[in-house]
């Protein structure tokens, strides 16, 4: 952690702490003067409901002086740049108020198909789109522009990116989320990101540590069980956050899944060896955060409270209390005074909440942490003028023909009848599409077709010459890929809005044109590629098993 961050779009009003800090012992000497409920709010990191600053949000941060918030549109925290802004002001200058240290204020803005703000902000593709256009400093340029406009609303954390090597294509969380299925593409990609966002003032977060690429079960619903050998996660899951931590990355996540190679027993979150091993073994000197303490892998065999403690005393900093299915924010209370009480009775000892306490500090004060106020009106909160053109770019060059449709192309340039079939809960993105793009008519169907509307979709495909249909990891979900079937398969030509990964259960396919997500630039470059007016230039960024690998790509439509 050799970096010096600074956020340019702030003006400094800290707490005269922030000075102690500036060396080892003078930093020791300021946290013995902080109680100890003001170092068990800075380890907890909580979601909150609303767009304001509501009286149970303002006990959070002043009473219990929590240390971090999140953010989630899902629970209302989001509705526009300029209410975020307002938000996260009105939040920090609560935290002065009450002589705490300002917040860490995260995201989880990862691009393509994880967006936490989607208004008001440059949506870049994501990161298997990047690894499909293979371009580092594409890469550090998508992540300084995400990092300018998150800074602009007072955002100083991006739980990003996501340097899981995806090495399971049947994995249900990760897939797109990550750059590909190489741990040496991952790491240069994500060590680039990384620099990227550090250059511009904000603190990234590599996630999810040991790895959750290798894995078929969702961390949200269950526990995951990674079967590797030590040496294979020495050689696929731990090079990427090697690279991680050479590019000075502060912050990295753990993941909720059981490794019976490193520990048989508890899931990495919880794990003193695993956790141990990203210190001690990997040299990681930074804030170590947990994934959300509520999430099914922990909640079913743990429960939050107890997980919680186990995580802290395993060697974790900071335990985020996400907005995850099921728990109510009132429950932070609960969770804190569980924390209290175990650092009285000596569970959690004073030595152990210290350090990490110090080393939070430490990095907020390194990152500069300012009051948000805006120069001039709306001045800091201006789209970056490189941000659409820098998206587009990257939808450009990563969109990638897995198979050739030679037979549709001619009948798309005679202008013949095509059909489009597009998830209803996508739907925006198919009529943007159509849109785009001559003589296509779009039909909306349920992500879960009934009789009757495979039946209606039938009769229009027998009327069409050409068949498109847009698909979001369609392998999953049997009523679709049903559906697709009965179409016949060498008449559907694939446009897949996630992983390319629909390919292996449609191998009879036309054609397939992988997107890696349904973003406005994304879908452009699309139409101008089957308008014939752009070629597709991305690669293959994963293995597709008995079909391709990793780094194919045709660029002859034709």
């Amino acid at each position: 952690m050799g970096k010096i961050w600074k956020c340019g779009l702030f003006f400094l009003v800290l707490p005269l702490m922030t000075v102690a800090f500036s060396s080892s012992g003078a930093s020791k000497s300021a946290i013995r003067t902080m109680s100890l409920e003001e170092k068990v709010g800075q380890i907890m990191m909580c979601f909150f409901e609303g767009s304001s600053l509501s009286p149970h949000l303002e006990r959070v941060i002043m009473e219990m002086k929590t240390g971090g918030v999140i953010l989630y549109s899902s629970r209302g925290n989001i509705r526009s740049a300029e209410q975020v802004a307002e938000l996260v002001e009105d939040m920090q200058k609560a935290a002065v108020r009450s002589n705490s240290w300002p917040l860490f204020v995260a995201v989880d803005q990862e691009g393509g198909l994880v967006n936490r703000i989607n208004e008001g902000i440059t949506l870049f593709p994501g990161n298997m789109a990047l690894g499909a256009a293979g371009d580092e400093r594409l890469a550090a340029r998508v992540a300084g522009i995400m990092a300018e406009e998150l800074a602009g609303m007072g955002i100083n954390v991006n739980f990003a990116p996501v340097v899981d090597v995806n090495n399971d294509p049947r994995n249900p969380i990760i897939g797109a989320r990550s750059f590909g299925s190489s741990p040496e593409l991952v790491s240069r990609l994500g060590s680039a990101m990384i620099s990227g966002f550090l250059e511009k003032g904000i603190l990234p977060c590599a996630k999810h540590f040991p790895g959750h690429g290798n894995t078929g079960i969702d961390s949200h619903t269950g526990l995951p069980v990674i079967s590797s050998s030590v040496e294979d996660l020495k050689a696929t899951e731990l090079p990427p956050f090697r690279a991680a931590i050479e590019a000075g990355v502060p912050m990295i996540m753990t993941a909720h899944v059981l490794v019976p190679a490193l520990d048989p027993e508890s899931p990495g979150t919880l794990s003193p060896g695993i956790l141990g091993m990203l210190r001690e073994e990997m040299g990681f000197s930074g804030i170590i955060v947990t994934d959300s303490m509520g999430m099914g892998a922990l909640e079913k065999g743990w429960g939050m409270t107890r997980a919680a403690i186990e995580a802290f005393n395993a060697g974790a900093d900071i335990l985020l209390f996400g907005a995850d299915r099921g728990h109510l924010e009132e429950e932070h209370a609960g969770v804190f005074e569980a924390l209290l009480e175990a650092c009285r009775s000596g569970v959690i000892s004073e030595a152990r909440l210290n350090e990490s306490v110090e080393r939070i500090l430490k990095t907020k004060a390194r990152l500069g942490l300012f009051l948000p106020k805006r120069p001039s009106g709306k001045t800091a909160l201006r789209k970056s003028a490189n941000g659409e053109q820098t998206a587009a770019e990257a939808a450009s060059k990563s969109i990638t023909l897995v198979r050739n449709w030679s037979r549709a192309t001619g009948q798309l340039r005679s202008g013949e009848k095509t059909l489009l079939i597009w998830p209803g809960e996508k739907i925006a993105a198919g009529k943007q599409l159509a849109s785009l793009c001559n003589n296509f008519s779009v039909v909306s169907v349920p992500e879960k077709p009934r009789k009757e509307d495979i039946q209606a979709v039938l009769e229009k495909a027998s009327n069409a010459s050409v068949i498109f249909a847009g698909e979001y990891d369609s392998w999953k979900n049997p009523d679709w890929m049903e559906l697709l079937k009965s179409m016949g398969e060498s008449r559907i030509y694939l446009l897949s809005a996630r992983s390319p990964y629909a390919l292996s259960s449609l191998p009879s396919a036309g054609g397939a044109l992988v997107l890696y997500s349904d973003i406005p630039s994304v879908i452009s470059s699309a139409a101008a590629i089957l308008n014939g007016t752009m070629i597709p230039r991305g690669k293959l960024p994963v293995d597709l098993p008995g079909i391709h690998s990793a780094g194919w790509g045709l660029e002859n439509m034709d």
